[in-house]
């Protein structure tokens, strides 16, 4: 009831600027020195979750940064207190393309949990749910809120159908708090996502529908609208300068276009621009680039 149609919806947002925004523009060199001066205001900000470590993150904290990234998960958490953080299991690999024993996964989860992460989201890039679901209900074990996905792919397997077949296992097999489309090579286009959506939205009842994709073609911020528009209540966008480019799109034009459609955003748009100010004194200190729209 209501499904997209303006003025009624709330749409919820993921911020994804200390995770994968930094890892798409900034090969993942984010310092938590650089994230600690804004967490209180990102806290604020009005988000559904922070976006904070992933596999990759814990990777290049021990190796490029000489960081203690258990120790950024905590420092973080300490500041960040009213706003999920999210972290993320790569099917059963953790830090590596190794398959991991079952319960090295649930002591790392468990990890998670003690150390402040209350919201996980599990991928498998072949959709072979096998590898998650018993992930995604150990989350739930654990008082965690579960996000399950589909990766999206362009292929003459990767159907509508094939996508919807999978939301339902999924759901059905680990009782997701919410399901994802991830588009990690920003493949979606308008015209994909108006016939992917309702395939999803057929299959997952009560369970809300986000959307995760990059920047690549300058498609994403479109792809993102329409998919609103067909029922998709929860997006993950960054904070510009920390956006466009290869990273996610950012939250500032997103909510704009949005609000202008008669959709309810509710982040605050000053401590945002408060964010995206400090990032831009980072990048300039630093040398670092920053996001720039790509022209489709």
């Amino acid at each position: 009831e209501g499904r997209g149609r303006a003025g009624m919806q709330e749409i919820r947002v993921i911020d994804t600027t200390l995770r994968d925004a930094h890892q798409s523009l900034w090969a993942t060199r984010m310092t938590t020195a650089m994230m600690l001066p804004v967490a209180e205001r990102m806290d604020r900000a009005g988000f559904e979750a922070i976006d904070l470590m992933s596999a990759i993150q814990f990777d290049v904290c021990v190796r490029y940064l000489k960081e203690n990234p258990w120790e950024r998960l905590r420092l973080m958490r300490s500041r960040v207190t009213r706003t999920p953080l999210q972290s993320a299991m790569r099917s059963k690999s953790l830090l590596s393309f190794d398959v991991q024993p079952d319960d090295v996964n649930d002591l790392w989860l468990e990890c998670l949990a003690k150390n402040g992460v209350r919201r996980v989201r599990a991928i498998d890039a072949l959709c072979d749910m096998d590898n998650i679901a018993g992930i995604l209900r150990r989350v739930k074990e654990l008082g965690m809120q579960s996000v399950g996905s589909i990766v999206f792919c362009e292929s003459p397997v990767h159907t509508d159908l094939l996508y919807a077949t999978k939301t339902r296992e999924l759901i059905e097999r680990a009782g997701i708090d919410v399901m994802m489309i991830k588009d990690p090579g920003g493949l979606l286009t308008p015209d994909r996502i108006r016939t992917l959506v309702p395939a999803l939205l057929a299959v997952t009842g009560k369970v809300p529908l986000e959307i995760h994709s990059h920047c690549m073609t300058g498609l994403a911020p479109l792809v993102y609208l329409e998919a609103v528009k067909l029922g998709v209540t929860q997006i993950q966008t960054s904070i510009a300068p920390l956006a466009n480019g290869s990273a996610q799109p950012a939250i500032q034009t997103i909510a704009r276009n949005l609000r202008s459609q008669g959709y309810t955003v509710n982040v605050d748009d000053q401590l945002i621009g408060e964010v995206g100010a400090h990032f831009r004194r980072v990048a300039q200190n630093e040398g670092l680039p920053l996001g720039v729209p790509l022209e489709y």
